[in-house]
């Protein structure tokens, strides 16, 4: 048995406040299930957190759970990239990351407006790259052998990154790439560090565990933004967290039920759930050591929720069974990249 610190989300989908659609216990189980005792639940609920109002019924539902929901704001009225928001009340409120996560903030002169407004309100944004999200949503990573399917190329990711990289440097906003997918990105956060800027990034297990190569376009299960890319991708993006570009690996929780997975890759919802498994693979892989997979899961998502002024419980603890065995997901939500896969620890689950 190993006892372990308790590991902290920063990418989160909790689905509520919803219209009774996703029971808010299964956040709950899914994490406790996967040792995390934290979450930073993202603002693309069902009734979005684009008004302190909704926050306010959010906060309801995350005060009855026995995990700790760490709330973010969105950047723009219904994540549609067309008006910011109110940031000042939401800063009021104890609310400094602001993220339209599962759509990018696209146009220019708002991102400019966004970058500086939440600079001198101390707070931080933290993007998902995808420059044609209110356009023409992609599929799939190159190569991409479909008249069906629209590729999804890098540049999706990186121009986006590399405008904001450039806004972070003009207006000295705290940034944080969310879900990393390619080497030019791990480039750019490089470059950003590099030159001192308040920036850090995150990547999930799904795109340091697959490449494109095993990519079955007849499984919906494959489908998510950004979408796996290839082995120079996913050996950069490992190198990166080795070398300290970045920062923690975080899930990217994403629940769909079944039917809506279970359709054709196009038709398919994006996303997968990771907050059971990603431990339990991520160590079962050897790529990282115990010690790098605490920093990346625990100590550094931490200090990044501590620098923003988010309030961080008490050190708590957990148990895991070494041993062989077959991963199997336990909440109701089950469309993850790595069910039946062989892991070599599971998570003690008999106080759960």
């Amino acid at each position: 048995m190993i006892k372990l610190p308790t590991f902290v989300d920063l990418h989160t989908h909790t689905r509520y406040p919803d219209n009774s659609n996703f029971p808010s216990q299964d956040i709950q189980r899914a994490a406790l299930n996967g040792g995390y005792s934290e979450i930073l639940a993202m603002a693309n609920s069902e009734i979005p957190i684009d008004s302190v109002e909704n926050l306010k019924l959010a906060r309801e539902i995350d005060q009855n759970l026995n995990i700790k929901v760490h709330r973010v704001a969105s950047l723009t009225e219904n994540l549609e990239g067309k008006k910011l928001i109110n940031f000042s009340e939401f800063i009021n409120e104890g609310i400094r990351i602001f993220s339209d996560d599962g759509k990018s903030l696209v146009d220019d002169q708002l991102a400019h407006k966004a970058f500086k407004t939440i600079a001198e309100l101390n707070g931080a944004i933290f993007q998902h790259c995808e420059k044609n999200c209110h356009t023409n949503p992609g599929d799939i990573a190159p190569p991409n052998f479909s008249n069906e399917l629209i590729t999804i190329e890098e540049e999706e990711e990186t121009e986006i990154l590399e405008r904001d990289l450039t806004l972070v440097e003009k207006y000295k906003t705290r940034y944080h790439a969310q879900h990393l997918s390619s080497k030019k990105s791990v480039e750019l956060i490089k470059k950003a560090k590099d030159k001192g800027l308040p920036v850090t990034a995150e990547v999930t297990p799904h795109h340091l565990m697959s490449n494109n190569e095993k990519i079955h376009t007849s499984d919906g299960e494959y489908k998510m933004y950004p979408p796996i890319r290839a082995e120079d991708d996913r050996q950069a993006l490992i190198m990166g967290l080795k070398t300290g570009v970045i920062d923690i690996i975080a899930t990217d929780h994403a629940p769909h039920p079944q039917e809506t997975k279970t359709l054709s890759f196009k038709n398919s919802a994006r996303g997968v759930v990771g907050l059971e498994s990603a431990f339990a693979v991520l160590y079962s892989s050897n790529i990282f050591t115990l010690e790098e997979l605490i920093a990346f899961m625990s100590t550094k998502p931490k200090e990044i929720l501590l620098k923003l002024g988010y309030d961080i419980s008490e050190n708590s603890y957990c148990n895991w069974l070494e041993g062989e065995d077959i991963f199997v997901t336990r909440s109701i939500y089950k469309n993850s990249l790595f069910e039946n896969s062989k892991v070599k620890i599971q998570k003690d689950i008999t106080h759960v």
